[in-house]
């Protein structure tokens, strides 16, 4: 093969270069991501029960709803929270199900449930996400001081809207403004009254004022034509002109039975932030759409508008929310760590091998291998992302391996046989070079490549995440191996066929290749005296891997248990969400005009030197309040603070997490999951409340929350009197219900077209008229010349109920969650759930026929990290498949195999220093160690039985591996640290998510290499193994 190489040198070269313009080209037309393109949808649906509370609805309508919905193709997990007046439900699908296939066949299922609702209920509404409460979207704020935020906003919703809403990967797009119209019609009782009127007539009236009335058909000639008559009603502003009713041949108008008021009020969606007055543009991507793809068009259209005077020319546009900004940072963060990564690379491979052209010709392999890489990258489909980057940036360093190990043998043979310029000499030369060392690096190669196969066997977690990040170091490892057997020996041919007599002058180059020089021989030295004493003596080797042994298990069970563990580290950002939801009814008006202002206060009294601004998004009961910060790197301890101050109680939710701009589906984990059982709701609710103040007191968790709230509500309970209802003429037992129904929600609402805007209209009763039991019990209903109250109808009853009812996969749960702040020890939080178990059993009295009980809280964690453990056995039990076909022999594979516990020794020592993560991050890296530092073995072994033919005892043979392999693994291993060295740093915005995997390697590859130039010749003193030639018959 080589020799064939030799002969078509140029056209070799050529293919090379192609190929490299070829990666070049690709990896501009990658798509840009901070996360790999996962999948896992989800729907909520709402549905609007008026008068329903959440016992009576889940009872009457829970089982028809969850059984339809649990048939949904796909489904992973059901979440239903049944409340009073209003309920919603989620549905999960499975990693990998399409988007498009999940949200057709969740529609279906809500399509038969509105159907088999009664139609006075209001309906499904539906709304598709998949960021829950986090913030995946783009915001752009824009206002003017010239335009009002009125026409700002009926200026954006003309070709801007459209052209925006055509943009790639974009579901919805929001247009949000600070005020909107609002009709106002609050209808009097005494004229209502007056005139003999019912809600229930006003509601009538106002639906005809704007309905088309059909007539029936007109035939003429052999066609037909539908007759139908347009409505008469006034415009908005003559709301009040809409007839009511005729008596007496004279109209009764709604202005004289209401007071109307046309006025700007703010939204029920709005976006508040001290100073602004414009409007806000909100962008959320498809599931798994490239949303800095869509932030970056949607950008441009909204400045191409004010370039065009589809804006006003003084518009101010201001990115609240940029997660293309985000990304672009995180992305490169994470490529200028590769880069240093390279850099240091090969600044390690100079050092150690003290000349330029050696250090030229490794360093070639890695830009060629990582351009090629690209091409590989672009054809599969993988996006440039945190994750994938993450792999090229572990592939850095060991990417160089291969070329070490051949430059290196290269190098030896040279320096033994004294070349000068014979070019058939110097073919021949590296031909054997390269055939000595070739089957060692095929093998090293498809050993580190073995270790990534299981991983598309692991849980759907895991392989979503993962996955990517796998393909490419798969990539990048066997496209290194190429170029090291094919165009590194050529570059070294057509470098070293013109001998350049080494320069007698003192130079910097000289004094370094001394030093390092040197420094090498010195180590050397040094490693092959202590070596030698070591395999001197029997008993010394027994003692060594005896307290090795005892080490390794000390270490893994103290310190393992020690590391805190998560799914995937979160990255860093500069802005902290703060979720709310209330528990019961509460308007817009009310988030921006009270609550946000108190939260704003708090914030800024607690933690104002940290805060940059504070802005929020109002949504009704959903809301989000912004933390933006002056740095990063106060986040964590922001999140923290901002989790004690709000804390989840019977009237609020809260959620405290770090903004991501497109977040991964990962499974929400716990410290502390408690389920209570028992026979009634009211009595689980009561015990659950109590479960929560008590965990609460004990300050043990920095946020504790439960599912479903911990509130009850009243609800006053009608009981007609039917000889009563019976005996008013005018009235039905129907009527009565419908008229009180309209009494407290108003009219339907009517909707109007003015100056552009799309209105809507509906008349309600002054609040203070239906506040309170009394007053609803003394509403008067006209009855003739006279008026009957409400409690001549109706006798009345007061209950109190829970305010929420959660079920999950059709099974009712009572939960309470809590999490300690992040970071916290494995240990810690076991001692703290057994704190929580003696508090529970000392000061909480248990009812009988109910319970409590201590669930997992990690339970989808722990599958994902005992699916990667698998995984790691099964890459062993390849390696030793492997390495059997390759030395035919089943001793000398155990012996390489002893390296495997060395690597995870070093990688839980590394995460305990390093206060880093068992994540799915960090044990990838364990996977990836069993390869590397198998392969360091795998070297020292096949070296070891070549030269048992050459010397007379097997201590010299081993000796003389030793010596002979100590550079190459040292230059490798250091390699490979140094390439992960930045990474394991972990500077910058986005650097946090794959920081973990940089400690694991870097880490526990410098532990574990050192411990394996000791323990491998020392377990190789001990055991007879046959060079390959005297194993053969």
């Amino acid at each position: 093969m080589l020799r064939l190489i030799f002969r078509k040198e140029l056209g070799v070269l050529l293919l090379f270069t192609i190929l490299g313009a070829a990666g070049i080209v690709l990896v501009s037309r990658m798509a840009v991501q901070l996360y790999p393109r996962t999948s896992r949808p989800a729907v909520t649906s709402t549905i609007q029960h008026q008068g329903y509370s959440a016992i009576a609805f889940s009872r009457e309508y829970g089982e028809m709803i969850e059984s339809r919905l649990m048939g949904v193709p796909g489904l992973a997990r059901l979440e239903m929270r049944y409340g009073s007046n209003q309920s919603r439900f989620t549905i999960t699908f499975d990693w990998e199900v399409d988007a498009e296939v999940a949200l057709a066949d969740a529609e279906s299922a809500l399509n038969q449930i509105e159907n088999s609702l009664p139609g006075e209920l209001g309906g499904v509404s539906r709304v598709r996400f998949s960021t829950g409460e986090n913030a995946g979207f783009l915001i752009i704020g824009v206002s003017s001081p010239t335009v009002s935020a009125e026409d700002l906003h009926r200026m954006a919703t003309g070709s801007l809207e459209a052209r925006m809403s055509q943009v790639k990967d974009v579901e919805m797009v929001e247009i949000l403004s600070v005020e909107r119209l609002n009709v106002e019609i609050l209808l009097r009782q005494h004229d209502m009254l007056r005139y003999g009127l019912t809600i229930s007539d006003i509601n009538s009236a106002m639906q005809q004022s704007r309905s088309v009335q059909s007539i029936g058909s007109l035939r003429e000639g052999r066609s037909r034509m539908s007759v139908h008559a347009l409505p008469t009603a006034p415009d908005l502003l003559n709301i009040g002109r809409t007839v009511v009713r005729r008596a007496n041949g004279v109209a009764i108008y709604l202005e004289d039975v209401a007071d109307i008021e046309i006025a700007y009020t703010i939204p029920q969606s709005t976006f508040v932030m001290e100073g602004s007055r414009g409007i806000q543009i909100v962008a959320t991507p498809i599931d798994g759409g490239n949303i800095r793809s869509m932030s970056q068009e949607i950008t441009r259209l909204v400045r191409e508008a004010r370039d065009v005077g589809d804006l006003p020319d003084d518009a101010e546009i201001n990115l609240l929310l940029d997660p293309a900004a985000y990304i672009n940072r995180a992305i490169t963060n994470v490529v200028q760590a590769a880069l240093i990564g390279a850099v240091l690379a090969m600044v390690v491979v100079f050092l150690a091998l003290g000349k330029v052209r050696n250090t030229m010709l490794i360093g070639i392999s890695l830009p060629v291998t990582m351009v090629l890489t690209f091409i590989f990258l672009y054809l599969s489909d993988i996006s440039l992302n945190l994750i994938s980057l993450g792999g090229m940036a572990l592939a850095v360093g060991m990417v160089v391996d291969s070329s070490i190990v051949v430059i290196e043998n290269i190098h030896r043979f040279r320096t033994e046989e004294g070349h000068t310029a014979d070019r058939e000499h110097l073919q021949d030369l590296i031909m054997r070079a390269v055939r000595q060392v070739r089957m060692p690096i095929i093998a090293s190669t498809l050993t580190s490549v073995l270790v990534f196969l299981p991983i598309s066997f692991t849980a759907p977690l895991t392989n979503a995440i993962l996955g990517e990040q796998s393909m490419v170091v798969v990539f990048a490892l066997l496209l290194s191996l190429a170029v090291a057997l094919t165009l590194v020996p050529l570059v070294a041919y057509l470098m070293y066929r013109r001998h350049i007599p080494e320069d007698r002058n003192p130079t910097m180059l000289a004094y370094t290749r001394n030093i390092s020089t040197r420094a090498v021989a010195w180590l050397e030295g040094g490693y092959m005296a202590l070596l030698r004493r070591l395999v001197a003596s029997r008993s010394r080797v027994i003692m060594l891997l005896m307290f090795s042994t005892i080490l390794l298990v000390t270490v893994v069970a103290t310190l393992l248990p020690r590391i805190p563990r998560e799914v995937l580290s979160p990255p860093s950002s500069d802005r902290v969400i703060v979720f709310l939801r209330s528990t019961g009814d509460v308007t817009s008006e009310e988030i921006v005009e009270e609550k946000f202002p108190e939260m704003t206060a708090i914030v800024q009294e607690e933690l104002g030197p940290y805060v940059a601004r504070i802005y929020g998004e109002v949504r009704g009961r959903f809301n989000r309040l912004f933390v933006a910060l002056h740095s990063p790197r106060d986040a964590d301890y922001v999140t923290g603070r901002l989790q004690e101050i709000f804390v989840s109680d019977n009237d609020w939710y809260y959620n405290v997490i770090s903004w991501d701009p497109a977040q991964l589906p990962l499974p929400r984990t716990s410290d502390l999951q408690i389920s209570v059982d028992g026979p009634d709701e009211t009595g689980i609710v009561a015990l659950l409340e109590r479960v929560r103040d008590l965990t609460g007191e004990s300050e043990l968790y920095a946020w504790v929350t439960t599912v479903p709230s911990t509130s009850y509500t009243d609800e006053l309970i009608l009981h007609p009197r039917e000889d009563v209802i019976e005996g008013t003429s005018g009235y039905t037992r129907s009527q009565l219900v419908s008229i009180l129904q309209r009494a407290l929600s108003g009219t339907q609402a009517v909707e109007f077209e003015h100056e552009g805007l799309t209105v809507n209209a509906r008349a309600t009763y002054p609040d203070e008229l239906l506040e309170g039991r009394a007053r609803f019990e003394n509403f008067l209903l006209p009855w003739r010349d006279s008026a009957l109250p409400v409690k001549h109808f109706f006798d009345f009853s007061v209950a109190s109920n829970v305010a929420e009812i959660a079920s999950e996969d059709g099974e009712p749960v009572y939960r309470l969650y809590g999490n300690m702040s992040r970071g916290t020890p494995t240990t810690e939080r076991v001692l703290a759930e057994e704190r929580i178990r003696e508090l529970l059993a000392e000061r909480l009295e248990i009812p009988e026929g109910y319970g409590i009980s201590f669930d997992n809280p990690q339970v989808e964690l722990d599958q994902a990290i005992r699916s990667l453990f698998i995984s790691l056995a099964l890459s062993v039990a390849l390696i030793y498949l492997l390495l059997t076909f390759q030395f035919n022999s089943f001793g000398a594979p155990l012996v390489i195999l002893v390296s495997v516990p060395l690597g995870f020794f070093g990688l839980v020592l590394s995460l305990y220093l390093f206060n880093s993560t068992l994540s799915l991050n960090s044990l990838l890296g364990a996977i990836l160690l069993s390869g590397v530092v198998v392969n360091n073995s795998i070297i020292l072994v096949d070296f070891y039985l070549s030269m048992l033919r050459e010397f007379p005892s097997r201590t010299e043979a081993l000796l003389a591996a030793a010596r002979v392999r100590f550079r190459p693994i040292v230059i490798t291993t250091l390699t490979t640290i140094a390439g992960m060295l930045p990474i394991a740093i972990g500077i910058g915005e986005g650097a946090a998510v794959i920081r973990p995997l940089g400690i694991a390697v870097s880490g526990g590859l410098a532990v574990s290499t050192l411990m394996t130039l000791f323990i491998v010749p020392a377990v190789l003193s001990l055991v007879r193994l046959r060079s390959p030639a005297t194993s053969r018959p």
